[in-house]
């Protein structure tokens, strides 16, 4: 098995950065699980996979080139400290196109949310829900960051991501497929997720980042989840995954 090329070692390094991912079609997943999870969903989007000499786990089967280096060298390129000795670079999806219909019966929207981890668990959360896409705000962290996709298990490449600029160009955008209510989650003051009946239906459902909140939307309805211990909010990934499952009771319990 060849090592490594001083180009493919260049763009590994490279893209350990947001600037070298900017300007790559190319992303670093790392981590058994990441992995496993990113070559069983998308073997197609395997560009190459990087082994340390001492990896003996299972994968699953794929026809990408592979390599396996000497601990020092594999180290000195993994992005975590302990490394499980296993990475590969994979072609970042492809978005669909701007006016390809809904996967789902509602858009899940994540307005600005910058944190990785957050970021990363929230599409995890959305896979497990049985969403097929998820909307972002530019402004929002890079969800091929590896950070990111290690939160997420490498959920990117089981979901669509829709990037949109702002909030007025989602509603343009959300409008012309069909959405007729947008619904902004609030920490407080917001109707209670709860009791509406709509909150899941040709509608957007919207959750702030982790700064400021989700930005302000004419026509919007503010939602909230009820907080009788008196805490001032979530953290954003907390509150989505209980907005998610509450979708996912709904399925089988809908609100009347």
């Amino acid at each position: 098995m060849p090592g490594l090329s001083k180009r493919q070692e260049a763009l590994i390094k490279s893209l350990s950065s947001r600037h070298g991912r900017k300007g790559s079609d190319l992303c670093l997943c790392e981590g058994l699980r990441c992995c496993s999870d990113a070559l069983a969903l998308r073997p197609e989007l395997v560009d190459l996979l990087v082994l340390r000499e001492d990896f003996q786990a299972f994968l699953p089967a794929i026809s990408a080139e592979q390599v396996r280096l000497p601990e020092r060298q594999f180290d000195s390129l993994a992005g975590t400290i302990t490394s499980q000795g296993v990475f590969a670079l994979l072609k970042k999806p492809e978005p669909p196109p701007a006016d390809a219909p809904l996967a789902d019966p509602f858009a899940f929207v994540l307005d600005r949310v910058s944190d990785p981890g957050n970021f990363g668990t929230i599409l995890r959360t959305a896979r497990a829900a049985g969403l097929k896409e998820v909307w972002y705000a530019r402004g929002s962290t890079d969800p091929f960051a590896e950070k990111t996709i290690r939160s997420a298990s490498a959920s990117q490449f089981a979901l669509s991501l829709r990037i949109f600029e702002d909030l007025a160009e989602l509603r343009t955008r959300l409008s012309a497929l069909g959405v007729r209510r947008f619904f902004r989650t609030t920490p407080s003051g917001g109707k209670p997720i709860y009791g509406e009946a709509e909150l899941f239906s040709h509608s957007a459902v919207i959750m702030g980042g982790e700064a400021f909140g989700a930005g302000a939307l004419d026509g919007s309805v503010d939602v909230s989840i009820p907080m009788p211990g008196g805490a001032e909010s979530l953290n954003v990934a907390q509150a989505s995954t209980i907005i998610l499952f509450e979708h996912v009771r709904r399925l089988s319990s809908p609100v009347s």
